[in-house]
C-alpha cells in the first residue's frame, strides 16, 4: 500500500488533473488524501454566471467531498486562501499548511498543479509543494508529479521553455467513467461543450492523451523529482 497525497489550488483541480489515477490508487488499496488550498470561488462573487451571485463555500466543499468519494478518496482538507489572489499570499503561509501534512502522513507519492499554468494560484501551489517537500537527509522519499488542469494549463501563453511537457502517463481507461462522474458532481465547475471544462472535453482530452502513448485513455504528468536509494532502483 502506498500513501498518496494531492495538493491543489482549487476544488476540481484534483479531479481534472489526476482523478482517474486517484481512483486507480484507491482501488488497489492505497491511502489517498487531498489538500485543497484555495476557496476556488470568491473571485467570482460578483459574477452572474449560472445565476450565482454568491455561493456558500460549505456547499462547494460538500460537493467536493462527495465527488472525491466517487473516486474512493476518504479524506480531504479544505483551506480558504483567496481565489486567484495567491500572489498576495506569502509562500511561507502555504508551506506552513503543507509541512504538518507531510510530517504526519509521510506520503510516498505527491501530485500537484503545474508551475506553467495560467492561474497564479496553481503556479504558486506547485512552488509551495516543492518547497515543503524539499529533499533533506532522511526526508526525501516522496515522488513528486505535476498534472495539467483544463482551462488553465492549455490557456497559458506558449513558451517552449515554460510549458507543460508530460513525461509520465497513466492508463485510466478503467476509471475514466468515475472521473467524469466525479467532476459532474461539482455543479459550479461543469460547463457546456465546447468549453474545456465540459464533460465531452474532459473525455476527449483523456482519449487524446491516451492515443499519444498507445492506450485508450490517459492522464499526463511531469515527473518533478524522485530520490531512490541503491536498493530500490
Amino acid at each position: 500500500m502506498k500513501k498518496v497525497l494531492v495538493v491543489c489550488a482549487h476544488p476540481g483541480d484534483e479531479i481534472l488533473g489526476c482523478g482517474g489515477t486517484l481512483a486507480l490508487h484507491a482501488q488497489r488499496g492505497d491511502d489517498v488524501r487531498v489538500v485543497v488550498l484555495g476557496d476556488g470561488w470568491t473571485s467570482r462573487m460578483k459574477s452572474l454566471e449560472k445565476g450565482l451571485e454568491s455561493v456558500d463555500l460549505n456547499v462547494l466543499e460538500k460537493q467536493g467531498r462527495e465527488a472525491l468519494a466517487i473516486l474512493g478518496v476518504k479524506e480531504v482538507q479544505y483551506h480558504r486562501f483567496p481565489d486567484n489572489r495567491f500572489d498576495n499570499v506569502p509562500l511561507l503561509d502555504l508551506v506552513k499548511v503543507l509541512e504538518p501534512v507531510k510530517d504526519r502522513f509521510a506520503p510516498d507519492v505527491v501530485y500537484t498543479n503545474s508551475p506553467f499554468d495560467l492561474s497564479v494560484d496553481q503556479e504558486k501551489t506547485c512552488r509551495a509543494v516543492v518547497t515543503a517537500f524539499r529533499p533533506q537527509p532522511h526526508d526525501n522519499h516522496a515522488d513528486l508529479y505535476s498534472f495539467e488542469v483544463l482551462s488553465s494549463t492549455e490557456w497559458n501563453l506558449i513558451d517552449r521553455t515554460r510549458a507543460f511537457t508530460p513525461t509520465y502517463f497513466v492508463d485510466i481507461e478503467a476509471t475514466l467513467p468515475l472521473k467524469l462522474k466525479a467532476f459532474q458532481r461539482l455543479e459550479t465547475e461543469v460547463r457546456a461543450w465546447p468549453h474545456s471544462r465540459s464533460l465531452d472535453s474532459i473525455d476527449h482530452h483523456a482519449k487524446s492523451r491516451g492515443a499519444s502513448v498507445g492506450v485508450p485513455a490517459a492522464e499526463a504528468f511531469v515527473h518533478l523529482r524522485s530520490v531512490k536509494d541503491g536498493k530500490s532502483i
